[in-house]
């Protein structure tokens, strides 16, 4: 097959739905078909930063756009290069990720005029969870009602990446649910047959503690990053650290100037390497994921495949990326003394910690980034 992927951003860029496209791509083109990516130069969205990237990631040929948006609370990612690319590169299939980004109008209009199967993997993210004020929220509420239905209504197949995603799908949207499949989000197993190696993150930064928790992932408004600071001032520990992992979309030095008012040693680590980032996994007592929403959180497999306990917020697709009281603990979001006492339950019992890993590691196992893309080849197959 000839399969075209389309999305706002793709690695080196960092982010979630990134992760996603590029297992799929890299799982496909495994599989002996032809895969391209047609994407933005946006490195990261908020703040709105474009950068040269590769036209070939691991083999897969990437199209890059010049990426525009309006400013304020008007914004938008416009990237008009992508309807050309949509039209004129060769595809048996066309994939496009992320709601309400102008990715999916180009194959909307490859749909509409050489009626080429299309997927959507929404990656969606209510309404009440986006960012901006109220005349940001009015358009996205005029964008549901008015061009977020009828586009994903157009697509011949949309898969969600958990149960709870399709069924926020169907109430704030009004899709029927008939025509969504759930495939469900993974790990390379491979890169966790064998717990990583955690002197590695010890070498590389000595100065934290023996003991840690830790935060992966986009400094971002909605992962509650401010309730984990304060759920570490609750604990009235000052034996361990608070490490914060991944790239900075603003936020850094107001946590770094809280972390400091309320007396915790936080380490702000940035984007860090692959090897790196499995490292500290393995090397923390626990990873907590604080959102006030996730379609799902790729994150919490992989502490769970590092044998890392996890405590998170009891929302979106998060229930069904662990295993509660098995291999982590789930809290109320926005409430950092429960956050507290369920990080600082796990921490302070060895054999809670122990036996939470364990099961963690066989959990993970389920959710190999090989049998979905058997899943995922299986349903293009039946569109085609």
């Amino acid at each position: 097959m000839n399969i075209l992927q389309g999305c706002v951003r793709y690695p080196p860029a960092p982010g979630g739905a990134e992760t996603v496209v590029k297992a799929y791509s890299e799982g496909l083109s495994d599989k002996g078909h032809n895969v391209e990516v047609i994407t933005t130069d946006l490195y990261t969205e908020t703040p709105f930063v474009k950068k040269d990237m590769p036209s070939v990631v691991s083999g897969i040929p990437v199209s890059r756009h010049s990426a525009f948006t309006i400013s304020g609370e008007a914004h938008y990612v416009l990237a008009p290069g992508m309807i050309k690319s949509f039209l004129s590169k060769k595809a048996d299939i066309i994939h496009t990720h992320s709601y309400g980004y102008f990715q999916n109008h180009a194959g909307w209009i490859r749909e509409k005029f050489q009626s080429t199967p299309w997927v959507i993997t929404p990656h969606f993210h209510p309404s009440w969870s986006m960012w901006g004020g109220a005349k940001r929220r009015t358009l996205r509420d005029f964008y549901d009602s008015k061009i977020g239905k009828s586009t994903m209504e157009a697509a011949d197949l949309i898969t969600c990446v958990s149960n709870h995603e399709k069924e926020v799908l169907v109430k704030e949207i009004g899709l029927k649910d008939d025509n969504i499949k759930i495939i469900y989000n993974g790990i390379h197993w491979d890169d966790w047959k064998e717990i990583p190696d955690k002197k590695i993150f010890r070498d590389k930064y000595p100065q934290i503690s023996e003991k840690f928790v830790i935060f992966a992932g986009r400094l971002a408004t909605n992962k509650g990053l401010i309730n984990l600071i304060e759920a570490m001032y609750f604990g009235e520990s000052r034996e361990f650290d608070l490490v914060i992992m991944g790239a900075d979309m603003g936020l850094g030095k107001s946590l770094d100037k809280l972390a400091e008012s309320k007396n915790i040693r936080m380490h702000r680590l940035g984007h860090v390497d692959d090897e790196i980032y499995r490292s500290a996994l393995s090397a923390a007592e626990v990873l907590v994921l604080p959102s006030e929403y996730e379609a799902f959180g790729i994150v919490l497999l992989e502490a769970a495949a590092a044998g890392t306990p996890v405590v998170a917020t009891r929302v979106g697709g998060i229930p069904e990326a662990m295993a509660e009281e098995k291999n982590g603990l789930l809290v109320e979001y926005n409430d950092p003394e429960s956050l507290s006492n369920s990080i600082f339950t796990i921490m302070n019992d060895e054999q809670l910690s122990i036996e939470m890993g364990i099961f963690g590691r066989d959990f993970s196992k389920n959710f190999s980034w090989t049998s979905i893309v058997n899943q995922l080849e299986s349903e293009y197959f039946e569109l085609l």
